[in-house]
């Protein structure tokens, strides 16, 4: 049976893929997030800075912080969207509504989504990662196996 891939050929320019981009995503943190979030997520953020700017994007427990991290932006950007109505009266009006809304984000919310992007990228880039080499450690057990 033929692969459509071969395994060291796919996992290896992924995991090399994440290296800039915990880079990047270490200096949105520093930029728009760290003075922006609670003093408690504020340490979070930090430690997962630290982690990123150093490499240690592998190490046990980085994707758990990534995880909680963007769960913290998300609600944060969450909090500061807001719907903007807008109001037509006039008689040249003809639809069936005479107002309509238009979401806006606060220019803290709009900083923390530049962050929450890179994070979510990296994040995803990660786990794809860690799931490819969890399989084929899995592989090999089966094959050991038979």
């Amino acid at each position: 049976m033929e692969l459509p891939f071969t395994p060291g050929t796919e996992v290896t320019p992924m995991a090399a893929a994440c290296y800039p981009l915990a880079r990047a995503a270490a200096t949105g943190i520093e930029q728009d997030v760290l003075d922006l979030v609670s003093p408690k997520q504020k340490g979070l953020a930090q430690e997962l800075a630290a982690l990123l700017q150093r490499g240690a994007i592998f190490d046990k427990g980085v994707l758990a912080k990534l995880h909680d991290l963007v769960g913290v932006l998300d609600a944060e950007i969450i909090e500061g969207t807001y719907v903007e109505t807008h109001y037509d009266h006039s008689l040249e009006n003809v639809s069936d509504t005479q107002d309509w809304g238009k979401e806006r984000m606060t220019p803290e919310a709009d900083r923390l989504t530049n962050a929450l992007g890179v994070l979510v990228e990296l994040y995803v880039t990660l786990s794809a990662v860690h799931d490819l080499l969890r399989a084929e450690k899995a592989l090999q057990g089966l094959r050991a196996a038979a």
